[in-house]
């Protein structure tokens, strides 16, 4: 991947991070949305799915734990993000929150749920380009990881320790 397109990815990375971030803490600062909001504002957005009312059902039972566990989950997806950090594991848990919303407010409403589903995909993308290695906490340990002095292959690795192992 050539650097600019690299630094673009890196820059759309670190605006994705900011949104969680400030999604997360706007929810932590929303009272009404902790302590009972949840399934309002859910409801509001045109409910679940067909096939999620399961999972609501469960929602419903432990509200203030699900709305801190979302909060707290996008404010640790956007840290990750910002910083560049295990980027393949936060896009794979980030798409999880984004599906889980998608399916949790989508009831009837396709448009919605093609979006929230595309930004998932994107997310998803995000990760397999490995944007963290520019200007991110994954390039820097890549770095500092890197053992210069000597290029094993894995082969010969394997086929030493079996040596070994025989005699």
């Amino acid at each position: 991947m050539n650097t600019t397109l690299a630094r673009v990815l890196a820059v759309v990375r670190i605006l994705i991070g900011v949104g969680f971030v400030w999604l997360g803490v706007s929810l932590l600062m929303n009272q009404e949305f902790l302590y009972g909001g949840l399934l309002e504002h859910l409801a509001a957005t045109g409910g679940p799915v067909r096939y999620y009312w399961r999972m609501y059902l469960v929602i419903e039972r432990h509200e203030t734990a699900f709305a801190f566990l979302s909060a707290s989950a996008s404010i640790c997806a956007g840290v990750f993000f910002v910083t560049g950090t295990l980027i393949s594991l936060t896009s794979l848990g980030a798409s999880a929150l984004v599906l889980n919303y998608a399916l949790a407010t989508s009831s009837g409403n396709w448009p919605r749920f093609l979006t929230l589903l595309a930004a998932a995909g994107v997310l998803l993308l995000l990760g397999r380009l490995a944007v963290g290695l520019t200007w991110g906490v994954d390039g820097w340990l890549i770095e500092r990881l890197k053992d210069d002095d000597r290029e094993v292959d894995a082969a010969q690795t394997i086929a030493a320790l079996l040596k070994q192992i025989e005699a």
